[in-house]
Order: structure tokens, then C-alpha cells, then sequence
């Protein structure tokens, strides 16, 4: 896994997953700490040209700093129904069903983590992966959420379910309700889909519930990474105030 620019390059210091450290002679000075903190545990550092780095990015942003190291840690279903028990009604999951592009994707991570929530979810197939344009699409912060890559997604969410979780589709339509009339005051599941093409039907019939955003600026709808700040938020704020 290569680490691209000094957020993805930290992040993956801290978890133990760097490696090897490249640094540009333009990024010499104002990367001092990482530097230091990165020979204190072990990672080899190099000062390399601009183009070298070029040439390893390929064609993605470095901003003059580049790492290589493990990839980042995926966790099993098993694990994350472990900890959706043991949270109880505090427990809040995402899953993605169909986002495929790596920004978006690296978005909802950087969201996720900010959030706290236990665990993001998503298909092996259908799906972008945990690549590096993923975690550079982060800020780095992806491997500070387990993340849970499964073979079927509609059969990891009945499992949830089982395990006492309320399945909640982003999804607009006669059917869905509004999102602020929600008390997301039990364990939850939020399911988002890709843009455009939405939640795929087999994965809406699964769901408990389903939830819009209302557009009262008349758009109509959100980029998936936007939406799922927004609704992730406002769970975490509900539930806030049912504890004044």
C-alpha cells in the first residue's frame, strides 16, 4: 500500500502500518516531525527528487511526500456484530452498496471516523476498494474505522439485523421518511447508495426502513459522501439530546 501525502502518511504511522518513508527536497523541512517521529519507530526515511515520487504516485497527488507499507486492516462480519452487541442502542454502522468511485468512498470514511461510528461495510464486488486513492480521499483517517468487506451485502445485513439492528436505505420515494422525524434511538444500520443509480432493490427490501433527505432547495439529491455526513450527524445529535 502506498500512503500518499503527509495526513495518509501520519495516519498509517500511528496505526503501525508505515513502513517506508519518501520525502521531496521540497518537503524536507516542513515534514520534520513526521520524519522524527517515523526514525523513532523503525521506518526507514529517504529524501527523493520530485520526479522519483511523481513516477511512484503515478499521476496521483503526493504534495512532495509519499509512503509504502501494509495495507490497510480489514475486519470480519463477525467481529463488527461483537461490537454492535456490545454498544447496544448506541451503535451506529455504515454500509455502501454500490460506490464505486474512490472519493466518494474515501469521503464517507473521513466522515465515519470523525463520527465514531463502529464499522463501515461494503461489498467485494460493485464497490471501490481500499486503495490508495481511497485513503489520500480520507485525509488518511480510513484505517481508524474497522472496515468490514463482505461477499454479499444483503446476507451481511440480515446478519446485523439478527444480531438486533434496525436497517435503515437512504433512499428517496413515496415510501421513505423524512430523515429529521427519525429518533435513531436503537442500533442502526445506515445504508447508502451509489449516485444516481441509488440502492439496488434487493438491498431496499431488506431494509427496515427507509429515510430521505428533504431537498426544499429543489437539487435533486445529495453526492452519497454529502448525504452521509449529513445523516450520520444528525443521528449522533439525536441522540445527544435524549441524554439532556
Amino acid at each position: 500500500m502506498r500512503f500518499l501525502g503527509p495526513h495518509a502518511c501520519s495516519e498509517a504511522l500511528e496505526r503501525g502500518e508505515l513502513q517506508v518513508l519518501r520525502v521531496a527536497p521540497q518537503a524536507w523541512e516542513r515534514s520534520l516531525k513526521l520524519r522524527t517521529d517515523a526514525r523513532e519507530k523503525g521506518v526507514t526515511v529517504h529524501r527523493e527528487p520530485m520526479d522519483s515520487l511523481d513516477r511512484r504516485a503515478q499521476g496521483e497527488r503526493h504534495q512532495g511526500i509519499l509512503g509504502e507499507g501494509e495495507d490497510v486492516k480489514l475486519h470480519h462480519l463477525d467481529e463488527l456484530i461483537e461490537v454492535l452487541k456490545s454498544r447496544g442502542d448506541q451503535a451506529l454502522v455504515l454500509a455502501l452498496d454500490g460506490v464505486t468511485d474512490p472519493h466518494n468512498f474515501g469521503a464517507i470514511l473521513r466522515t465515519a471516523a470523525a463520527a465514531g461510528v463502529d464499522g463501515v461495510v461494503f461489498p467485494e464486488r460493485r464497490s471501490a476498494q481500499v486503495n490508495e486513492t481511497v485513503v489520500r480521499a480520507s485525509a488518511g483517517t480510513a484505517g481508524r474505522v474497522p472496515l468490514v468487506r463482505v461477499v454479499n451485502l444483503g446476507r451481511a445485513l440480515d446478519e446485523l439485523k439478527e444480531a438486533g439492528a434496525w436497517v435503515y436505505g437512504l433512499a428517496a420515494g413515496p415510501g421513505s421518511r423524512n430523515y429529521l422525524e427519525e429518533a435513531f434511538d436503537r442500533s442502526t444500520v445506515l445504508v447508502m447508495g451509489a449516485e444516481g443509480e441509488g440502492l439496488h432493490q434487493k438491498i431496499q427490501e431488506r431494509c427496515d426502513g427507509l429515510l430521505r433527505i428533504p431537498m426544499p432547495g429543489g437539487v435533486e439529491s445529495l453526492n452519497v459522501s454529502a448525504a452521509a455526513a449529513v445523516v450520520v450527524f444528525r443521528a449522533l445529535a439525536r441522540r445527544e439530546d435524549s441524554k439532556r
